[in-house]
């Protein structure tokens, strides 16, 4: 075999420009005609961040609002449990929390003020939005009516946390967030077609791949993959990269029925912090664009799922984040994996330890 034939890890720096130019407030202004109406609160206050981070999540209880979120529990047969009581005698006292109408209150005004203007909205911070939190909420998408269910999902998101403390991470020329301003971002609702949203990889100013964000089985997809394709071809060509900073990047777009239009959903830089879906990182980074000097690329692919994969439902979506972030950590360093092991090791031999000295009291 020779040493083209192996397999190669591929350096994918990336800077910290690269990462602000795929915040949502700098693109958007650039295609405005391709986003979905939203309104754009910059600047956060650090009152807001500090609620974020803290533990717990303390809701607003408005006097002239009604929230099924801060309706008081009225006990019955079925929930008045006697241990209630034993929990209030016993509560204790924690450090004190941000609360929303006391120290945020210009903020929470602006975000009731926009929601009456949008209606449902779907929230999302600089660079992430929450979508592996959306089992916090009754229906199970990040579709918000009112603002506790915005507060709600905000506060359960490890992705809105990432925005927040490592949004820099793994950049060339520096992870320090010192002085960075975050903004919320509220986008109207509307009900997406999973089916149709798609990854696009741009490479050099080139697409060189692109595939399903979705990862279930659609049997109409295939036939309609040239039309999906032109289309992304246009938006990358004609839109993008005329007014976009950087030549390599990923995009997530939407393309509804009738496929005439196509939607800009979201800029990602292009690094492996960006999930490669149904590629894998190493085929997007050695991907040769096409050379023909026009602006189609017709060698590359658009990947599609082509069979019913029953295995996807054996995990949880969004299951990466619950791994702890020690073993995420030790992962990316030998010396960790070594330490981690033998911790590991220890507890189970102490385990075992116990559990042959309770044996023999029992006896």
């Amino acid at each position: 075999m020779s040493s083209q034939e192996y397999a190669t890890f591929i350096d994918m720096p990336v800077t910290r420009a690269q990462v602000e130019h795929c915040s949502y407030s700098f693109w958007s202004s650039l295609y405005s005609k391709y986003v979905p109406k939203s309104i754009i609160i910059k600047s956060l206050p650090k009152e807001f961040i500090q609620y974020l981070e803290q533990d717990g999540i303390k809701l607003p209880q408005e006097e002239n609002s009604r929230s099924i979120y801060t309706e008081e529990i009225i006990r019955n047969e079925d929930n008045d449990y006697s241990d209630w009581e034993d929990d209030e005698d016993t509560a204790t006292e924690f450090v004190q929390e941000v609360e929303p109408l006391l120290d945020f209150p210009n903020l929470h005004e602006q975000l009731n003020d926009a929601m009456n203007e949008l209606g449902a909205v779907a929230p999302k911070l600089n660079w992430s939005a929450p979508r592996d939190a959306t089992w916090i909420l009754p229906n199970n998408t990040m579709r918000c009516n009112e603002v506790n269910e915005l507060y709600l999902l905000l506060n359960a998101s490890n992705y809105i946390m990432h925005d927040l403390q490592r949004a820099f991470e793994g950049c060339v020329d520096g992870d320090e967030e010192k002085g960075l301003k975050f903004d919320l971002i509220l986008r109207q609702w509307c009900d997406m077609n999973p089916a149709l949203e798609f990854r696009v990889f741009v490479k050099d100013s080139h697409i060189v791949g692109a595939t399903q964000r979705d990862l279930n089985y659609y049997d109409y997809l295939d036939e309609l993959s040239d039309t999906f394709k032109d289309l992304m071809d246009e938006l990358v060509h004609e839109v993008v990269l005329p007014k976009f900073p950087d030549k390599s990047f990923v995009l997530d777009i939407y393309v509804p029925r009738p496929f005439n239009k196509i939607f800009i959903v979201d800029v990602n830089p292009f690094s492996r912090k960006t999930d490669p879906l149904l590629f894998s990182w190493n085929e997007i980074a050695t991907a040769v664009p096409s050379k023909d000097g026009g602006n189609s690329d017709e060698d590359y692919e658009l990947r599609l799922v082509t069979s019913h994969n029953t295995c996807r439902f054996a995990s949880k979506e969004h299951s990466e984040n619950h791994v702890p972030q020690d073993l995420v950590e030790a992962s990316l360093n030998p010396e960790a994996i070594r330490e981690l092991t033998q911790k590991w090791k220890e507890l189970l031999s102490q385990q075992t330890q116990e559990e042959s000295s309770d044996s023999e009291d029992g006896t």
